[in-house]
């Protein structure tokens, strides 16, 4: 009996070390996991707003006869995509924000789509909606 209570302790003790040396890469190594996590998330999110603006931006374009909405101002790019007019509208409940960069606005035309001047570009030309946090999402 005396080897049994032997053999029980020294397999606890292996067994307390490695729950240990486990726990602490644990938490060396979950941070990596959240960060990468948080960025898929936020990938995720900029791919469903901009699906869902381009979908309201072509609902916009076939109810008004091929025309986008007005892009003079960010103000009356907002009204006309927030606001009823007539009986069409209103499209979206707001102009998203873009999970990059927390910005809502968006500039038209100029620089490519990535230059981090808003949250959002559109093409008053193609009608395409972008992102403008980072080239690279631009593409999405």
């Amino acid at each position: 009996m005396g080897n049994i209570g032997k053999k029980i302790r020294i397999s606890y003790t292996e067994v307390m070390v490695v729950a240990i040396v486990l726990g602490i890469a644990g938490k060396m190594i979950a941070p990596q996991f959240t960060e990468a996590s948080d960025e898929g998330v936020k990938v995720s999110e900029l791919i469903d707003r901009l699906g869902m603006m381009r979908a309201h931006l072509d609902l916009y374009r076939v109810q008004h006869g091929d025309c986008f909405p007005p892009t003079s101002s960010f103000v009356s790019f907002e009204t006309a995509m927030t606001a009823r007019e007539g009986r069409y509208g209103p499209y979206v409940k707001k102009i998203p924000t873009n999970p990059f960069n927390d910005l809502k606005t968006v500039r038209f035309d100029g620089e490519p789509a990535g230059a981090g001047k808003a949250g959002w570009r559109f093409d008053t030309k193609t009608g395409l909606f972008q992102t403008d946090n980072d080239a690279a999402q631009a593409a999405l």
